[in-house]
């Protein structure tokens, strides 16, 4: 898997769509918005990658408000607010 740390990402639902994508390894039509994240791979050293990466990119995100809600849904709502 490429780092994702080194690449450019605009906050938007694509590229978080995306970013997820490839954190659990599953083609990102595989996903539906209101699936359970964890229960698809995603563990806690990915989740602090991906905010990470949206921090960087400006988002006011954090671990905690991620990993209470783990779908795409919740987490593109409240990475773009």
């Amino acid at each position: 898997m490429k780092d994702l740390t080194e690449q450019q990402y605009l906050l938007s639902k694509d590229s978080i769509i995306q970013l997820v994508s490839a954190e659990l390894e599953i083609p990102a039509e595989d996903i539906q918005m209101d699936d359970d994240l964890l229960l698809l791979g995603l563990d806690s050293v990915r989740l602090m990658t991906l905010v990470g990466i949206w921090q960087e990119q400006g988002s006011n995100v954090s671990f905690e408000g991620l990993a209470e809600e783990p779908n795409l849904q919740a987490w593109i709502e409240k990475i773009l607010n």
